[in-house]
């Protein structure tokens, strides 16, 4: 809360308040003076609702950051991506990825195809994470196969 970048937010917010405060407060005199019109004088009401709204989303950042981290969440995979808890093996008889929009044990062959997709995408991303850490003239060409790496099919 007192690291520079918040620093920085917390002024702008307060830049920002009395800005749009004081622009409320012209936009009125403006409104009641012979020049003024009607639209001055809701201009005037409008900047103060402009105020508001950068003091609720103030608060609402401060809020985020005081609340207590949920380390309950997904587990991250490689390259920050969101790793499935368990991928669904059909042979494994496993916990599945998705569920069903009903309860029922019947097989689902949409949803299955679904899940070993998911689940040879996260293997490929993991794939191209570890061997961006080889050395390209470490690798012959018999080890693997490109189109493998690449997605092709």
């Amino acid at each position: 809360m007192f690291a520079p970048s918040w620093i920085a937010r917390h002024l702008l917010a307060l830049a920002m308040v009395a800005l749009f405060i004081r622009m409320g407060i012209w936009q009125l005199t403006k409104g009641e003076s012979a020049q003024g019109s009607l639209q001055n004088l809701f201009y005037g009401v409008e900047w103060p609702i402009f105020a508001a709204f950068v003091v609720y989303w103030w608060y609402k950042m401060i809020r985020e950051e005081l609340a207590p981290q949920d380390d309950g969440g997904p587990q991250w995979g490689a390259g920050g991506r969101i790793a499935p808890e368990a991928p669904w093996r059909p042979e494994l008889d496993g916990p599945r990825m998705l569920t069903a929009a009903s309860d029922s044990p019947e097989e689902d062959d949409e949803l299955d195809a679904y899940n070993r997709y998911l689940t040879s995408l996260y293997e490929r991303d993991v794939l191209r994470e570890a061997l961006k850490q080889i050395d390209p003239k470490q690798i012959t060409s018999k080890q693997i196969n490109a189109k493998q790496i690449n997605g092709a099919r």
